[in-house]
């Protein structure tokens, strides 16, 4: 508990170094200088050489743990850096996946022999105990699932169809974003809608933010990123995902979920921390 209480306070402070990275996402220490190379990924500080340690956010922390997946499931680091960035409704999904969320009363004050606001007595999931091994939750994690090699899918919940994102080009090599988004599936999942309810209305609101042309056309802009219009049921690209989600022939599937968990708990000494290779950790 002791041990726990203290990575739980290095995890309010919400700065992550390299080294944290690297060890709790499954990304080599190449694979995270590229990504940040690529603006994939944007540090807080950029500070080198002796003393200095780069860091990032807890935002930019779990899509790190997404990105991965996503390269370990055979996409180039800048292809993964997008899709993941293009995740409707990713803000949303980071600010539930999250120890302080899930173990702590946070609208209390902090105690001051813990530092830490009261842990709740009964928490919604049990992501974060050390009795149980993280493991895939149909019923709650989110997928991102790809039609035909082509059209890129979001399924927030095993009762509900996808939601179509963005598509790959050039075999592959490449993913346009759609913004804005054709339709909003509900629900997101059973643990995932618990805590909307819950939400404070300007949290909810994160909800509808890709639905917003204005704000993610610029931020993708800014990132450059590729993006394009395809919300009318005349599209061309709109029709021929529909076509491939109802009679697809091949699929890939990956739970963008569970790795921001398993991220979390090695964060947090729950679980080891990923090795580093031999030639890393010169």
């Amino acid at each position: 508990m002791v041990v726990l209480d203290e990575a739980l306070r290095r995890y309010r402070n919400g700065r992550f170094t390299d080294d944290n990275v690297v060890r709790c996402t499954g990304l080599s220490k190449r694979a995270w200088r590229e990504l940040i190379k690529l603006k994939a990924v944007r540090t807080v500080t950029e500070n080198r050489g002796r003393g200095h340690v780069r860091l990032c956010d807890a935002t930019v922390f779990k899509r790190a743990a997404v990105i991965g997946v996503l390269n370990r499931a055979g996409f180039s680091l800048a292809v993964s850096g997008h899709i993941a960035y293009s995740l409707p409704f990713h803000n949303l999904l980071y600010e539930i996946c999250d120890p302080w969320a899930i173990l702590l009363q946070r609208s209390a004050g902090l105690d001051p022999q813990t530092g830490l606001p009261p842990r709740v007595k009964r928490p919604k999931a049990d992501w974060f105990t050390a009795d149980r091994p993280a493991e895939a939750e149909p019923e709650s994690d989110w997928l991102v699932k790809i039609y035909e090699r082509r059209f890129v899918g979001a399924i927030y919940s095993a009762k509900e169809g996808p939601t179509i994102f963005g598509d790959l080009r050039k075999d592959g090599a490449s993913f346009v974003a759609w913004c804005p988004l054709r339709r909003r599936a509900y629900p997101m999942g059973r643990v995932i809608d618990a805590f909307i309810r819950q939400l404070p209305p300007t949290t909810v609101e994160a909800v509808a933010e890709w639905e917003n042309p204005t704000k993610w056309t610029k931020e993708l802009k800014d990132l450059g990123y590729e993006y394009e219009k395809h919300d009318e049921d005349h599209d061309p690209l709109c029709i021929a995902a529909e076509a491939s989600i109802r009679s697809p022939l091949f699929t890939t599937t990956i739970n963008v979920t569970l790795p921001i968990r398993k991220a979390l708990r090695r964060y947090l000494g729950i679980e080891p921390a990923e090795p580093l290779s031999e030639s890393e950790s010169k």
